[in-house]
């Protein structure tokens, strides 16, 4: 094998090891620099929908003779990038995860931080101001976090809204922890 050997995507290869084990298949990939070969072959286990793959490390490889040349294919230009979008949704993406990094309450109850993450799933302004909830810097919740705790202009419907979710979320809660229900009938008569 010679030191400028390349092999193209689609190669069919027989790869002869130091040792005297024949490797065949289609190349899939090949590194030039760690001198290794992705050969793709059927599967050994018989399943058509499976194939085998092996790694061959090419400086422990004796011969190598091609099978059947990489078939012609026409590579499709690559359409340009849109850098204004690709922009946009960066600084949209950066701007979400440095808002979930400020989802966590310090020094609050798990139940608080249950219901802080209950309000961000309907609205996206949300922030703890030491243990407060502030939801659109317009609606406060205080502890111990339940609908009189809520306070903002009366009449808003943001602070109409937070109290629904906070409602709710009690309610649910309450649902999940009380016993199954279920209809207790005195079978004496």
């Amino acid at each position: 094998m010679a030191d400028g050997d390349c092999f193209n995507i689609g190669m069919i290869l027989t790869c002869t090891t130091c040792r005297g084990q024949k490797i065949n298949g289609e190349v899939v990939a090949f590194d030039y620099d760690a001198r290794l070969l992705i050969l793709k072959s059927p599967s050994s286990s018989g399943k058509p929908s499976l194939n085998d793959i092996q790694l061959v490390n090419l400086k422990c490889v004796t011969d190598i003779t091609e099978d059947k040349k990489a078939p012609e294919k026409e590579i499709p230009p690559l359409s340009n990038l849109n850098l204004n979008k690709l922009t946009t949704r960066l600084r949209q993406a950066t701007d979400d995860k440095l808002r979930q990094v400020n989802y966590k309450g310090i020094g609050v109850t798990p139940q608080a931080q249950k219901l802080f993450l209950v309000i961000t799933k309907t609205i996206n302004e949300v922030k703890w101001d030491g243990q407060d909830i502030v939801i659109l810097d317009t609606v406060t919740i205080k502890p111990p976090y339940e609908v009189g705790n809520c306070s903002g202009k009366e009449g808003d419907n943001t602070l109409t809204h937070v109290r629904k979710i906070v409602d709710k979320f009690y309610r649910d809660q309450e649902s999940r922890e009380s016993p199954a229900s279920t209809s207790s009938t005195n079978s004496s008569s």
